[in-house]
């Protein structure tokens, strides 16, 4: 025979049962999302190794950029350099050429014939000469 506290305590125990029932049933769900979870862990864990292997291979590129483009740039300043030595240089033989050519304008006036110069210069001597000539036989006449 079933008695009534009997009953009372089999109702606990259903109550407890179904109460462990949904407790069981919300640790399943939440197994389920924990077991998504890790695999959602798992890929991002993958990804983040992959992202870390991307950056190394990247920083190796860059540091490879950067030594081109430090290169590059001492090639340019070298390049400006030698740029500007090649004006002063051009500004020297300019100055050169100019020297030159003004020696040449002189020379070339002294060297071309002008009467009237050639009367000044030579005219001296010929005046003086048949002066002297004439006054050594006067010398000469007079016995002195």
């Amino acid at each position: 025979m079933i008695k009534v506290g009997d009953y009372m305590q089999n109702e606990k125990f259903g109550e407890r049962l179904a109460s462990v029932e949904v407790e069981i049933k919300n640790q399943k769900s939440r197994i389920s999302k924990l077991e998504g979870n890790n695999e959602l862990l798992h890929r991002l864990t993958v990804v983040s190794e992959q992202q870390q292997e991307m950056n190394k291979h990247q920083q190796i590129q860059l540091n490879s950029l950067d030594k081109t483009f430090n290169n590059i740039n001492i090639n340019l300043t070298k390049l400006n350099m030698s740029q500007v030595e090649l004006q002063e240089d051009v500004k020297e033989i300019g100055k050169r050429v100019d020297g030159i050519e003004e020696d040449l304008e002189q020379e070339t006036a002294k060297g071309s014939l002008s009467i009237g110069d050639m009367i000044k210069q030579y005219l001296h001597w010929w005046i003086l000469l048949p002066t002297v000539i004439i006054g050594a036989l006067l010398l000469k006449s007079l016995g002195l």
